[in-house]
């Protein structure tokens, strides 16, 4: 089991934004095992209750604060390529384009690349890329 040190109470404006996380985000899936004799599961610790690891309110918030970072700079980075020199391209294209991208940075996982890309065609109000679906 990893006990968070330092747990500390969850102030309303983090519980406010973790109730509103969009049900869409994706939430990281540990397939982590624990040798010995007993069955055993990995969880983490926080305020009294237990996650899977990577998925207490703070990491979750932190993470999608990351790809909501990235979804607006990429909606910006995208109008502007339609604009100038991408301009022969169709929008679904120039999303498409990104994806690979982000994924090869390491900066977010292949899930949480691809729900980037749909929220970045939210942004714009462009079509999602096929390739961006779960």
């Amino acid at each position: 089991m990893n006990i968070e040190l330092g747990d500390k109470p969850q102030d309303e404006s983090e519980a406010a934004l973790f109730a509103a996380l969009p049900s869409d985000f994706p939430r990281p899936t540990n397939l982590g095992a624990v040798s010995g004799a007993q069955a055993k599961f990995s969880m983490t610790r926080y305020q009294g209750r237990f996650y899977s690891p990577g998925c207490t309110p703070p990491e979750l918030l932190e993470r999608w604060n990351n790809c909501e970072d990235l979804a607006q700079q990429l909606s910006v980075k995208s109008l502007e390529s339609k604009a100038g020199a991408r301009s022969h391209m169709s929008e679904t294209e120039i999303l498409d384009q990104y994806l690979p991208r982000l994924i090869a940075t390491g900066w977010v996982s292949e899930p949480e690349a691809k729900w980037v890309m749909r929220r970045t065609a939210e942004l714009v109000g462009w079509q999602v890329p096929p390739s961006a679906f779960p």
